[in-house]
């Protein structure tokens, strides 16, 4: 069991996450305390970081956006980058803070598999990635100190909260997206994706690997004739920046 620690921490444990991320201290610190916090690799996480950075320096005008929370490890970072860039940007986060709900039909056999069989689509808990608001609180303003005046959560379904939020949004430079499902990743696009600003990001977590978030992601860019390439992060995650007004 000591072995098996120590091999952990010695190829994808906190301590490994920092000495990969110098040599930015401010990126390498952000990791480490991240690390028990997402389900995203390093690859994925660094990258994050360097996008956020990459977006305030040139510089793209707007809000971060998460949708898809989980336990907070992507919010940390987009919120560590954001405060050592000296930009004070709005960071919003969207999630139901219940877990997700059940995929539906355009999902496909996998998804029905991970969640036992309940696929009607329903907004309904499926005990999959579950995590309270408390935690990732916790995590934000306790553990990574950030300014609480600039974090806003939006908890509930994307299907209800999203499309509120479109009024008082404003631009965007960052839209993150982690919600798996078909129906999850097609209102974020329809709502959120005219919002963001030339230059900005869009990030699939999952394009590669949820059958439904990648057919609703082409479905929309087909439908939208958005030809930016997408760029593949790691075996599961892609992003492209918006090239069009």
């Amino acid at each position: 069991m000591h072995l098996l620690r120590l091999k952990y921490h010695l190829t994808d444990g906190r301590w490994n996450w920092f000495v990969r991320g110098l040599p930015n201290w401010d990126r390498s610190s952000a990791l480490f305390q991240v690390r028990e916090h997402t389900m995203a690799g390093f690859a994925r996480c660094k990258q994050l970081w360097d996008l956020c950075h990459s977006l305030t320096q040139r510089p793209v005008p707007g809000a971060f956006v998460e949708c898809g929370v989980w336990r907070g490890g992507s919010s940390g970072i987009m919120g560590c980058a954001l405060k050592s860039s000296g930009q004070a940007r709005p960071l919003h986060l969207f999630d139901s803070f219940e877990g997700l709900p059940e995929p539906g039909p355009l999902d496909g056999p996998k998804a029905a598999d991970y969640s036992e069989g309940r696929a009607p689509g329903r907004l309904t808990p499926i005990s999959r990635c579950d995590a309270t608001l408390d935690e990732v609180r916790s995590l934000l303003f306790n553990r990574l100190r950030l300014d609480p005046i600039d974090i806003h959560f939006h908890v509930g379904w994307f299907q209800e909260t999203v499309p509120a939020s479109v009024l008082y949004l404003g631009p965007l430079a960052l839209l993150r997206l982690d919600g798996d499902w078909y129906e999850s990743t097609r209102i974020c696009l329809q709502y959120l994706y005219p919002l963001l600003s030339p230059g900005g990001a869009l990030i699939l977590d999952d394009y590669y690997y949820w059958e439904g978030c990648q057919k609703a992601t082409d479905d929309y860019r087909l439908e939208h004739n958005i030809t930016a390439p997408i760029v593949r992060v790691d075996r599961d995650c892609g992003y492209w920046i918006k090239t069009d007004g």
